[in-house]
């Protein structure tokens, strides 16, 4: 919920929604603003006791047109009008939403504001957008299923809408045409980060691990399958990661990790060690692949999808393959030219077996390339023995 309050504030989402041009308006629509300025201007012209039939307000808010609906009783487009987001909530706020109609039932109150506010806005955002629009054409748009047509392409409201004392009709009379820009806003992303900052304040470090953990392995695992996407080798990983991330939602459901009882914890604990140790080894299989890819060589002696094959091989047959038939000459020929070029020098401490170290020695073995030279300290000191 934080990251969403910040990602929120810094790009503006919900201004960066423009409404459609006048242009666009002209051009899809016979009855655009223009036709609020040309009945302006008749009414200039006639007596002060006429009235015209027309729009009370200009539309706004519009973001498209719906196919090629019409309004019904007129022959204006039904137009898709520019709502707010919807309003993001945790796990924990939608347990706390069930709890809370559960409590004080369906017809209360408060459950009402719990569901209503969202259709709220979308009915007032959507009178902006069709002026003359009624509650049928809203339904059209906004819950098509409860709009019914017979074989002659009549319509008509679902009974479930129809029915007395029916909460969209209560709303629907109650909604004034206002643009979303100009509505009060659903979410605040300023009050509620406000508000999770609040929270984990009153926190101690424990409590806050068990609250990051999940999320902090989540955001691992997706960050890694990133890498395995852009290396063009998720295909490899793709099963086990997929099983990571199984694993996690799974651990994300249990209880046992926020309970207080020393063995849950000891139990949530392990489960979440497991899954590192996972992520570790898929971790260190994919730099594997990245040394076993640089020692194949160029692209020209063998192909990277022989390359991911063999390797995706000796995965599954426990870190051993046979390469000799297809990469291993390859790798022979790239590398024995190099050896010869750089000479390799290693060194050997050797230690003698217990039973026969009975003075004090030091024993060392250097090889260069070919070159084999042996060196030994021994004394008999009887001050040593």
């Amino acid at each position: 919920m934080l990251s969403y309050c910040i990602d929120r504030s810094i790009f503006g989402k919900y201004e960066k929604k423009q409404p459609l041009s006048d242009n666009n308006d002209m051009n899809e629509s016979s009855t655009s603003d223009a036709s609020f300025k040309d009945a302006s201007k008749e009414t200039d012209d006639e007596d002060e006791d006429e009235f015209y039939d027309c729009a009370e307000y200009a539309p706004e808010g519009r973001c498209k047109r719906l196919d090629d609906k019409k309004l019904l009783g007129c022959d204006e487009p039904l137009y898709v009008p520019i709502t707010q987001d919807p309003v993001p909530k945790t796990e924990d706020e939608l347990q706390e939403d069930a709890e809370a109609m559960l409590k004080h039932g369906s017809g209360s109150d408060l459950s009402m504001q719990l569901m209503c506010s969202s259709l709220l806005s979308d009915m007032e955002a959507f009178k902006a957008a069709n002026p003359n629009g009624k509650l049928e054409d809203f339904i059209r748009w906004y819950s098509p299923r409860d709009w019914e047509e017979d074989d002659s392409g009549l319509g008509k409201l679902s009974a479930r809408m129809e029915a007395p004392g029916n909460t969209w009709q209560k709303m629907w009379q109650d909604a004034k045409p206002v643009p979303a820009y100009k509505q009060k806003r659903l979410f605040d992303e300023t009050t509620e980060g406000e508000k999770v900052m609040s929270y984990l304040e009153s926190r101690n470090i424990n409590e806050i691990s068990k609250l990051v953990i999940i999320t902090v392995l989540h955001a691992a695992i997706i960050k890694f399958k990133d890498v395995l996407e852009t290396e063009k080798i998720f295909d490899i990983f793709e099963v086990k990661v997929d099983e990571l991330l199984a694993d996690l939602c799974h651990l994300s459901r249990n209880e046992e990790l926020f309970n207080e009882e020393i063995s849950s914890i000891e139990d949530a604990t392990a489960k979440i060690v497991c899954l590192i140790e996972k992520l570790e080894k898929l971790e260190a299989q994919f730099f594997q692949f990245k040394c076993f890819e640089r020692l194949t060589g160029s692209a020209e002696c063998i192909t990277f999808e022989e390359v991911k094959q063999k390797f995706q091989e000796t995965i599954e047959n426990g870190n051993s393959c046979n390469i000799a038939n297809t990469i291993g000459q390859h790798i022979i020929d790239s590398n024995e030219s190099e050896m010869q070029k750089c000479l390799i020098t290693k060194e050997y401490v050797l230690r003698a077996r217990e039973e026969l170290s009975g003075c004090p020695h030091y024993l060392r073995a250097i090889v260069v390339g070919e070159e084999v030279r042996l060196c030994g300290a021994f004394t008999e000191h009887t001050t040593f023995i």
